[in-house]
Parts: structure tokens; sequence; C-alpha cells
């Protein structure tokens, strides 16, 4: 099993890297992605999951709606 990266080194990492952030109570990483409808979210999330078989990495995923009816939030952490 690999080592875990510390704390200073996720967050070096994740410099550049639009919307993700290091949650350093978890020890994850986190990005919200919003789409205008279930359907888009839905083909999103079919893409992650099929590139996390690939590398035998399963995120937690979390969908809810936000504030508006059209929006879609994903949480994707792991």
């Amino acid at each position: 099993m690999s080592e875990l990266l510390t704390d200073n080194q996720c967050e070096k990492a994740l410099r550049g890297l639009d919307g993700w952030t290091y949650n350093d109570v978890y020890k994850n990483i986190e990005k919200t992605f919003k789409f205008n409808n279930f359907e888009a979210a839905m083909t999103f999330i079919q893409h992650v999951a099929s590139i996390s078989v690939e590398i035998n990495h399963c995120p937690d995923i979390s969908i809810g709606k936000s504030g508006t009816a059209e929006s879609i939030e994903i949480l994707v952490s792991g």
C-alpha cells in the first residue's frame, strides 16, 4: 500500500487545480461539480465510476440539489 502524503504535500499538489481542496480533518481531497440537470450529473458519475474501476479506487460521491431546481451538486472525495 502506498504511503499517505503529508498535509503540506497535498496542499502543494493541489495548487493550480481549479476547485480542488484538501480537507485536513478527513485527510481527503474534494471538489464540487455543478450540473444543470440530473441526467448530466448521472452521465458524469458514470464516467467517474468507469475510471475508478480501472484504477481500483472508489471515491465517495454525494449528489444533492442546491438552492435552485436547475442546479445539481456532486461532491467527489477520496
